[in-house]
């Protein structure tokens, strides 16, 4: 029985040990993207920096029953303007293209182009397949240092911390869409919350393959 409940008392101690560390880390994200992000995400054009390269962070065009996801929408939208202020030099399109009919950055190009943008300021990188990757590779596959990352508000912030992490002068630009319904703002919040802790272990334990430069236009 002593020994039972030896057993059990370790348990706890370990349990209660690991949800402590989980609320640390989850604090730490929390406080260093707001605290990497403050001032750098701005709502209007005007806020923003002249001469950057764009970042359009990758996100599917659809949803269920293929009605169009108001994230991408919002999104292609936001960097339109962005553009057409004259506030960027050019726009990575970056986002996940592993599967053969899948292609985020097809679909942004698509989009921005029907937006007005001129298809030879666009550049594709089929290899955005999460924030870190999109944020790492704008700086060292394509060689941008001063970035605009153009997404939501909740993932800008995030982009923005992770490439001033990086050494970049990153800034942000909301694309304004918050959902109306209760279940999909749980569900963004909690999304973000896990992907915030997995900006951490990224920037601590995981490294990008080097690869082959690409030219930006200039």
């Amino acid at each position: 029985m002593r020994k039972l409940r030896t057993i059990l008392r370790y348990t706890a101690y370990t349990a209660a040990g690991m949800l402590l560390a989980l609320v640390l880390a989850v604090l730490a994200a929390e406080l260093g993207t707001a605290l990497l992000a403050a001032g750098q995400c701005h709502n209007t054009p005007a806020e923003c920096r002249a001469g950057d390269v764009g970042v359009v962070l990758g996100c599917s065009k659809g949803v269920s029953r293929g009605r169009p996801n108001p994230y991408f929408t919002t999104r292609m939208e936001a960097a339109a303007r962005l553009w057409h202020s004259g506030k960027l030099r050019c726009i990575i399109v970056s986002g996940d293209n592993r599967e053969r009919y899948y292609n985020e950055p097809r679909d942004m190009k698509n989009a921005l182009i029907r937006l007005g943008v001129p298809e030879e300021r666009i550049v594709s990188d089929h290899a955005g397949l999460c924030t870190y990757d999109s944020v790492r590779r704008a700086q060292r596959v394509f060689g941008a240092t001063r970035i605009t990352y153009i997404s939501q508000p909740f993932h800008v912030r995030r982009a923005v911390a992770l490439g001033r992490l990086l050494g970049q002068e990153a800034q942000g630009f909301h694309a304004p869409y918050t959902p109306t319904r209760l279940r999909p703002l749980l569900w963004q919040i909690l999304r973000e919350r896990g992907a915030r802790l997995a900006m951490l272990y990224y920037l601590l334990l995981r490294d990008t393959p080097q690869e082959s430069p690409i030219s930006l236009p200039e």
